[in-house]
């Protein structure tokens, strides 16, 4: 009899307890808030632009690298084996130059875009603590690791009200 009721003693104050800790657990859709806030769309406009004008600028290389190799190509017959051949070797360097500034250029945009987005979300993350600790929240979980929630659970658009509203200037520098 005296480990029932100590059982039932336990059951109880753990549902107790899990019953609390639920009242003081929220979840928000963190890509969303990235994705629709002010500085967020700023973010990914900016970099889609720099994005689209690095591969016109490649296309635009590439062009004129093939056309190059076509003018070459016509000159085969008309330059000795060893001019020729000369030529070639140039073309494979400007090839080569050509995919190394490329990759390079590629490689420094992801590089800016993340220290960016790293920028941003550290400013969120300070705008989410916050918003825990003034509304008592014990834990906001990401809803990309919820299977099922009540929707006044989610907090998404109360965070992302905040990030417009407190972070107004945010700059993005130009490297380029």
């Amino acid at each position: 009899m005296i480990k029932t009721k100590f059982l039932f003693f336990i059951l109880i104050n753990y549902l107790f307890f899990n019953f609390s800790i639920a009242e003081n657990i929220v979840y928000a859709d963190l890509d969303s808030i990235i994705k629709n806030s002010d500085v967020g769309k700023k973010i990914i406009f900016h970099f889609s632009k720099k994005n689209e004008n690095l591969i016109e600028e490649i296309k635009n290389e590439e062009i004129k690298i093939k056309n190059k190799e076509k003018s070459l190509i016509t000159q085969k017959n008309i330059l000795d084996t060893e001019e020729y051949s000369k030529k070639v070797n140039i073309l494979k360097e400007e090839i080569d130059q050509f995919n190394n500034n490329n990759s390079n250029k590629l490689k420094q945009l992801n590089k800016e875009k993340d220290e960016i987005s790293k920028k941003f979300m550290v400013e969120v993350n300070r705008i989410i603590k916050e918003f825990a600790e003034k509304n008592n929240i014990e834990m906001i979980l990401s809803s990309n690791h919820i299977l099922i929630g009540k929707s006044n659970l989610d907090v998404t658009n109360e965070i992302l009200k905040l990030v417009n509203d407190k972070i107004k200037k945010f700059e993005i520098k130009n490297n380029g």
